[in-house]
């Protein structure tokens, strides 16, 4: 039933085309008073759904959507021949006119791909920030910058393929340049690298960017047999030195269990108007690079709605799509998306959204990530707003080249006397300073001896299971008061957890050398970060040593008057809540000890006895 015109403020015009409107598959547009478009969306049958916005009740459950149909003063529609035209259609629309009311990309920039132009004789590498159909290989797009430079740097030193403009073979050069020069071109502008070994390296080149490390290896591997059978040894040593340069690098990408072949990990996660989505493109079963975004959006619909903006801004520019794309969240339609990203691949994808098992936890990897860009995006807004971040912050985001100011930091320290109650510490900082309100200090349970690696393990898993139970986030950096074997055993723990992203370190205490994911580094002893770093660190084994001793205590009052014969644990706990200590029960005379409740003369003269036995008096 429609609404009455006169109090929902839709015009009779209106009236008019919602009547009209056919039960077929389109696209609509909403449009304001000034004829622009504020709001696109696609339907299976466009006269129920365009219908719904205007019926009684329909927008009233929904505040912000109220408000959009209020702005509407009219609305067209096309016609498809099916949901998957409506789709494309859709898509094409959103990116056209960018409605004010859509789910938004933030930040809509035109991110930069790495082309590989195969349909050269002589193929060179370029960075552009946009795709085109010219039967060039795309990887991308890079969300990361610092990524794919780095990726672009290993690729450039490890196959020699050019990127220079020459249009190669008809443009020469009379010598080499630079890249030759520091071993970043084989030079086959002057004839240096034949035309079939020159392509050769640029397909391995391919096969690296498209993560076939395992493949690339292999034909690399049987490359270097052949020369060494053939004599050639000097050229075998330079294949040998590739493999163990690609054998390093392969080993830093992280697995995925659950995912054995190549798939593509959609997560969302959301927070009020904003949301960020991550793509983790696995190929061979690891994680070979991150893509991310953050959304906003007027209406606060659905995460469906989030989720397909997600899936129209990665694989509308996705130079490389897998057969298998997994979604933490279920997306509206899905086999029209199946059909839209297929089309784009020219072969068939299957979507899925899995709800148990190793390929349900790989996807919370995802959406775990996608929580944390969230979280960082909010902070970094809030830092600027209330300026919170300190020098020593800055300072320690630039030395350890992470990706956000470290405004929080949790710190963890083992400590044990003699092997004997291994206990351990958590401190918390924020902005600088101590919350104590995060302190935590646990029991080692599992471990027997005095073995900080297993301890270390043990805690982690404990905080961070309870944590993301919570569902609360870890902090901005986590320090654990150690070398290279506390912080893997820390990052075995986290990767467990879906914890990839979260800014691990490690801090050992002789020569303050700070373990990283890349390697060790030492700050300057004036450095306000590393002062900053030492604060949280000593703080940590303080009171983790404050826990042991008063563990230790414990243990020496229980010892103490469990030996006194008929003394049991009501009457211990009355002792000691009356006198407060072993030292004033040792002290106290029987009239004392007599008015202690619970106890009767027998046991006074048992007490007194006791005592006077330990000290080498005569009993009373």
């Amino acid at each position: 039933m429609s609404r009455d015109p006169e109090k929902s403020g839709t015009s009779k015009h209106l009236q008019e085309k919602l009547v009209s409107l056919p039960a077929a598959p389109g696209v609509y547009l909403h449009k304001n008073r000034d004829g622009k478009v504020i709001y696109v969306g696609k339907a299976s049958r466009l006269n129920h759904r365009v219908r719904s916005y205007f019926q009684a009740g329909a927008a009233g459950a929904a505040p912000k959507t109220e408000a959009l149909v209020r702005k509407i003063a009219d609305f067209d529609y096309i016609v498809t021949d099916s949901e998957a035209d409506a789709l494309v259609l859709e898509n094409q629309l959103i990116k056209e006119y960018r409605p004010l009311y859509n789910v938004r990309l933030k930040d809509d920039k035109h991110y930069p791909y790495i082309r590989i132009s195969l349909g050269e004789p002589y193929p060179r590498v370029t960075v552009v920030r946009r795709l085109a159909d010219d039967g060039a290989r795309y990887f991308g797009p890079f969300t990361d910058v610092k990524a794919m430079r780095a990726a672009l740097s290993f690729a450039a030193g490890a196959f020699q393929v050019r990127t220079c403009h020459l249009d190669l073979p008809e443009q020469t050069v009379p010598r080499p340049c630079l890249d030759w020069q520091i071993g970043r071109c084989s030079a086959p502008c002057v004839g240096y690298d034949p035309l079939d070994s020159y392509r050769d390296k640029a397909g391995r080149m391919v096969k690296f960017l498209a993560g076939r490390d395992t493949e690339l290896i292999e034909d690399l591997t049987r490359r270097m047999g052949d020369l060494a059978e053939g004599l050639r040894y000097e050229e075998a040593a330079r294949v040998r030195d590739l493999v163990a340069r690609l054998q390093k690098t392969a080993a830093g990408h992280r697995p995925v269990d659950g995912v054995n072949g190549d798939a593509d990990l959609c997560g969302l996660a959301r927070e009020g108007m904003d949301a960020a989505g991550v793509v983790l493109r696995v190929r061979g079963g690891h994680i070979l690079t991150t893509h991310s975004f953050l959304f906003t959006d007027r209406l606060e619909q659905g995460l469906d709605a989030f989720m397909a903006q997600l899936l129209r801004e990665y694989y509308a520019r996705a130079g490389d799509i897998p057969g298998e794309v997994l979604l933490s969240h279920p997306v509206e339609d899905p086999d029209s998306w199946q059909a839209w990203i297929g089309g784009l691949r020219g072969r068939p994808v299957r979507l899925h959204v899995p709800q148990r098992g190793r390929r349900r936890e790989a996807v919370e990897m995802a959406r775990t990530n996608a929580a944390f860009k969230l979280r960082e995006s909010v902070m970094q807004k809030t830092a600027g707003r209330w300026g919170k971040v300190t020098p020593a912050d800055i300072q320690l985001q630039e030395a350890l080249d992470l990706h956000s100011v470290p405004r929080t930091i949790e710190c963890f320290d083992i400590s044990n006397f003699q092997g004997r109650e291994t206990v351990a510490s958590l401190v918390f900082f924020k902005d600088g300073k101590p919350l104590k309100s995060r302190y935590r200090r646990f029991r080692i349970k599992t471990v027997q001896g005095v073995d900080d690696f297993a301890s270390m393990r043990e805690v982690l898993d404990r905080y961070y299971a309870r944590l993301l139970e919570r569902g609360e986030a870890p902090a901005d950096l986590v320090v654990v008061d150690g070398g290279a074997g506390q912080l893997s055993a820390a990052r075995s723990v986290l990767a467990a957890h879906g914890l990839h992203a979260v800014q691990l370190i490690g801090l050992a205490k002789r020569e303050e050398t700070i373990h990283g994911e890349r390697g060790t580094l030492n700050l300057s002893r004036h450095s306000e970060a590393l002062r900053l770093l030492q604060r949280v660190r000593d703080e940590a084994h303080r009171f983790a040593i404050t826990y042991h001793r008063l563990l230790r205590g414990r243990s020496s009052i229980a010892s103490e008057l469990d030996l006194i014969p008929g003394i049991g644990k009501a009457k211990k706990l009355a002792l000691l809540h009356h006198f407060g200590s072993v030292a004033r029960i040792r002290a106290a005379g029987p009239a004392e000890l007599g008015e202690v409740r619970g106890l009767n003369r027998h046991d006074v003269a048992v007490i007194a006895e006791y005592f006077a036995r330990a000290d080498g008096k005569e009993t009373p």
